[in-house]
C-alpha cells in the first residue's frame, strides 16, 4: 500500500476491514493511546498471535480506574482467558480466584466460558479429577460445545473411558468436522472390540489427513481385526429392493413453472431401479422404445468402460441384459401418479434408496453415469422444501422458503447444461430428497404459492438465495461473490442496520455475545448455528489448504463485509504465505459454519501453536434469506411476504 493510499485510510476500523491489519496497528498503537485505542488493540493482537502484548495491554485497561466493577471483571475474564490460551497457567490460575466470586452475577453464556477455560487450567496443571469436574458444569450450562467436549474425553481416556467415548462421539456429532476427535473415539471403540465402527471412523479421519502417521497405523491395526471397507457398494446396490414405490398426487399443473432437470449424481458405475408402474425406456437421441417394463419390475443400470466412452447395460435380477446403449436412455413411467426407487444416487451411502417423481435419464461419459431426475417444478419442490426447512416450522415461513426456492430454480434452469442437467440435487444448489420426505405442511405452501417468484430490478427471476443461520446480520453476494447486486445485506429485523463495519473490538465482542433476534428463537433455531467455536490443529489446517505453507505462524483476515464476514484470509507459514477466498474459507479453516468468525491462538507454555481457535457466528454463507430468523419472524406473526421484503429488499413478487 502506498503512502497516498494510506493516507485515504480514515481510522483503523477501516483499515482493519479492507485487509490492512497492520495498518490498523500502527494508527492504534501509539504513545498517546487511551483505553478505547487500546481495547482495539487488544482484539487485532489476538489475531495476529501476539498474546502475550494483548495481555500487557489488558493489564494496562486494569489499572485504569475509569472502569465500573461490571467492565473491570470483564476485562479481567478476558485477561484470564489470554493467559490460558498463551499457557501461563500460573497468572491464570491467580486471575481466577478473583473471578470465581464474580461467577454467579455472570450471564449462562459467560459462565460455561469460565468454566470451561477453568478446567483447562486444572486440566494442564494436573489437576484431572477438578477439570473434569469444570468441563462438567460447563457442559451442563451448553451442552453444544464440542470442544468441551473433546477435552473432557481427552482427561477421561485412562480413568473412565466409557465416558471419554460418549464425550468424543458428542464431540463429533456435534460437528462433523472435528476431525481430532476420530482417532481417540477408534481407540476406544477398539478396545471394546468395535472394529467396525473403529475402521469407519478411521477411514473419514485417514481421509482427511492421510499423512497423519498415528492414524494410518490405528486404521491398519482396525483392518486386520475389521477386514474389508465401504468400498463401491456394489454388493449393497444388487440387493433386491423389497419396498414398494408409493402412489402419489401430481402438483397442480402450472405451465409458468415448466420442467427441471435436476443433477442426481455424476460419475457412478451401478444403479438400481424398481418401479412402481408400468414403463417405458426411450433412446434419447430418437425416442425409439428399448424396453417396456411393468409395476414392480427391478432392475440394474451399471456402466460398462468398452473400447469407447462408455456404455450403458441393463440386466434384470438374474443377470439377463435387457439393452445395452452407448448413449442417454431415458427411464419414464406411464402414469404421473407412479413413482420409482432408486439406489446408488446418495453420495457416500450407495445402499441408500430414494424414492421420486417424474422421469429418469442415465447418461454415459467416461467417467461413469450421470443420473438427472426430469419432473415438473411443483413435483420437484414437494421434494425440496421438506429437505430445506423443517415441515413443522409456521406455514408463512414455508411459504417464504417455497418462493425462494422456486425463484433460485428458475433463476438457475440450465446453469449445468454442459453437463446434462439444471441444478443439483444437494446443497450445492438445493437440497431435494424426493418422495420420502414430502410432508402435507410443505406440500400445502407449494400449492398456496403457485408461480410465484421473486424479480429483481431488471426483472428477471432472483438468484434468492438463503441459508440456515445469518448469525444476526446477512451478507451482500456483491461483496462476498463479486456479482449480483441484488442481494443485499440486512440486519435481523431486530437489529439497527450499520452504516459501517464494527471495529475489531465491537467484532468480537457482538461474536461472543448471544444478541436475542428472530435467528435464535428456541423453537426454531440451534445454538451451534447462531453461536459456535473450532479448534483446529496447524496439521489439519495445512492438510486443507491448497498450498503447503510450512509450519503455520499465523492467519490474517484480508477484509470484511459489513456483516462481519470474512472476504479473504492469509495463511502466513515458515515456507509460503496461501490466500483463500470466499466459501473456500469454511473448509479450508477447518471445516467452519460461516465465514462469519474472529480467530485467537491456542500455545502450549513454550510458545508452540497447538490449536487455532475460530470463534464464529451464523451458518452457511448468509446472503439472502435466513431459514431460521425467517421462522422465528413467522412466529411472531410476520407474513411470508413480509419476510421476503425484509431478506430481500430489491426485489419485487410476482406470478409467472
Amino acid at each position: 500500500m502506498g503512502k497516498s493510499e494510506q493516507n485515504r485510510l480514515r481510522n483503523p476500523s477501516e483499515a482493519y476491514n479492507v485487509g490492512r491489519i497492520e495498518d490498523a496497528i500502527r494508527m492504534l498503537d501509539i504513545p498517546e493511546a487511551g483505553s478505547e485505542e487500546k481495547s482495539q488493540l487488544v482484539a487485532l493482537n489476538w489475531e495476529i498471535r501476539e498474546n502475550a502484548k494483548a495481555a500487557q495491554l489488558l493489564e494496562e485497561l486494569l489499572a485504569d480506574p475509569q472502569f465500573t466493577a461490571g467492565e473491570t471483571n470483564e476485562l479481567r475474564l478476558e485477561l484470564f482467558i489470554t493467559y490460558s490460551l498463551m499457557g501461563d497457567y500460573s497468572k491464570a490460575a491467580a486471575l481466577r480466584n478473583v473471578l470465581e466470586p464474580a461467577v454467579q452475577r455472570m450471564d449462562a453464556r459467560t459462565r460455561a466460558l469460565f468454566f470451561f477455560y477453568n478446567g483447562y487450567v486444572f486440566h494442564e496443571m494436573g489437576n484431572t479429577r477438578r477439570a473434569a469436574e469444570l468441563y462438567r458444569q460447563s457442559l451442563d450450562i451448553n451442552r453444544w460445545r464440542p470442544v468441551a467436549w473433546y477435552r473432557l474425553g481427552l482427561l477421561l481416556r485412562e480413568s473412565n473411558p466409557r465416558e471419554a467415548e460418549a464425550a468424543f462421539q458428542n464431540c463429533w456429532n456435534q460437528d462433523r468436522a472435528f476431525t481430532a476427535a476420530l482417532l481417540p473415539l477408534a481407540q476406544l471403540l477398539g478396545a471394546r472390540g468395535q472394529w467396525v465402527q473403529a475402521r469407519n471412523y478411521l477411514i473419514t479421519a485417514n481421509a482427511r489427513l492421510p499423512n497423519d502417521r498415528a492414524i494410518s497405523n490405528a486404521l491398519a491395526e482396525a483392518r486386520r481385526h475389521a477386514p474389508g471397507s465401504p468400498g463401491d457398494g456394489s454388493s449393497l446396490l444388487r440387493r433386491v429392493i423389497t419396498a414398494n414405490p408409493p402412489r402419489v398426487t401430481p402438483a397442480p399443473p402450472s405451465p409458468g413453472e415448466g420442467t427441471l432437470r435436476v443433477g442426481l449424481i455424476e460419475n457412478r458405475n451401478l444403479f438400481s431401479v424398481k418401479a412402481g408402474g408400468d414403463f417405458i425406456i426411450y433412446s434419447v437421441s430418437n425416442r425409439q422404445v428399448l424396453y417396456r417394463g411393468s409395476a414392480r419390475e427391478q432392475f440394474w443400470i451399471q456402466w460398462n468402460r468398452g473400447n469407447g466412452s462408455g456404455a450403458l447395460v441393463m440386466q434384470d435380477r438374474n443377470n439377463t441384459i435387457l439393452l445395452q446403449n452407448s448413449a442417454p436412455i431415458l427411464y419414464e413411467l406411464i402414469s404421473n401418479q407412479d413413482t420409482s426407487i432408486v439406489a446408488g444416487v446418495v453420495n457416500g451411502a450407495p445402499g441408500t434408496n430414494r424414492t421420486y417423481r417424474g422421469a429418469i435419464e442415465f447418461r454415459p461419459n467416461p467417467d461413469g453415469i450421470t443420473v438427472v431426475n426430469i419432473l415438473p417444478m411443483g413435483d420437484y419442490l414437494y421434494g425440496v422444501i421438506p429437505a430445506e426447512m423443517p415441515a413443522s416450522w409456521p406455514a408463512e415461513a414455508l411459504k417464504a422458503q417455497v418462493i425462494a426456492a422456486r425463484s433460485y430454480a428458475i433463476a438457475y434452469r440450465g446453469n449445468f447444461a454442459d453437463r446434462g442437467f439444471d441444478l443439483h440435487g444437494t446443497p450445492h444448489s438445493q437440497a431435494y430428497h424426493g418422495v420420502a420426505v414430502e410432508h402435507r405442511n410443505t406440500t400445502a405452501a407449494v400449492d398456496a404459492t403457485r408461480g410465484i417468484i421473486l424479480v429483481g430490478g431488471n426483472n428477471r427471476p432472483l438468484r434468492a438465495y438463503y441459508s440456515a443461520n445469518h448469525g444476526g446480520y446477512s451478507e451482500d453476494s456483491l461483496t462476498m461473490w463479486g456479482y449480483d447486486a441484488y442481494m443485499q445485506a440486512v440486519p435481523d429485523r431486530m437489529l439497527p442496520l450499520r452504516t459501517a463495519p464494527l471495529a475489531p473490538k465491537d467484532l468480537h465482542r457482538w461474536i461472543r455475545d448471544t444478541p436475542t433476534t428472530y435467528s435464535n428463537v428456541p423453537r426454531f433455531s440451534y445454538i451451534s448455528s447462531y453461536r459456535w467455536e473450532k479448534w483446529v490443529t496447524p496439521t489439519e489446517l495445512r492438510r486443507r489448504l491448497p498450498e503447503d505453507p510450512g509450519e503455520i505462524q499465523r492467519i490474517i483476515t484480508r477484509g470484511r463485509g459489513i456483516s462481519g464476514r470474512v472476504v479473504e484470509v492469509e495463511v502466513q507459514g515458515s515456507r509460503r504465505s496461501v490466500h483463500v477466498k470466499g466459501d473456500a474459507i469454511w473448509f479450508a479453516m477447518g471445516g467452519l459454519r460461516s465465514s462469519l468468525f474472529t480467530i485467537r491462538y491456542k500455545t502450549a507454555p513454550n510458545g508452540t501453536l497447538e490449536y487455532i481457535v475460530f470463534q464464529g457466528a451464523g451458518h452457511g454463507h448468509g446472503m439472502g434469506m435466513d431459514q431460521h430468523g425467517a421462522a422465528g419472524m413467522a412466529s411472531n406473526g410476520i407474513s411470508f411476504s413480509e419476510i421476503l421484503s425484509h431478506y430481500y429488499p430489491r426485489s419485487t413478487q410476482r406470478r409467472l
